[in-house]
């Protein structure tokens, strides 16, 4: 009885401690707007002039990226989704890394509201520093 008492309190203890999730800094972020597999289409936001005076028809601040079978996608409970779910998180904030060589995506990690704002305050540091 002990026994069993003991093991539920580390597994309740573990889980707490990988209920965290840790995602590297280095990463860019984006909404994502369209998937039309293996392409997706992503936008950075913010102002853009090519929006502007194409009446929204052209958003300057898009990018189209490509992702592999290979493509490692966590949701934002940190669990393994297949590309066919990416179509469901259209609208949401993405964090992605890419292959400098091929342009190819190598992770991609659906944030929350709390992880998004974590990273715009980041990506503000960083261009203060640059300036």
């Amino acid at each position: 009885m002990l026994r069993g008492f003991i093991l539920s309190l580390a597994l309740l203890a573990s889980s707490l401690v990988h209920a965290q999730r840790s995602l590297p800094d280095d990463m860019d972020v984006a909404v994502l707007k369209t998937v039309d597999l293996p392409y997706l289409k992503v936008s950075k936001g913010g102002f853009s002039w090519a929006r502007l005076l194409t009446l929204g028809i052209v958003d300057g601040n898009a990018a189209k990226l490509q992702i592999t079978r290979f493509t490692k996608i966590h949701d934002e409970n940190d669990r393994f989704i297949p590309m066919g779910r990416l179509l469901n998180q259209t609208g949401k904030a993405v964090a992605f890394k890419y292959n400098e060589e091929s342009r190819l995506v190598r992770e991609i990690w659906i944030l929350t509201d709390a992880e998004a704002d974590r990273f715009i305050e980041h990506a503000k540091k960083q261009k203060k520093a640059e300036e």
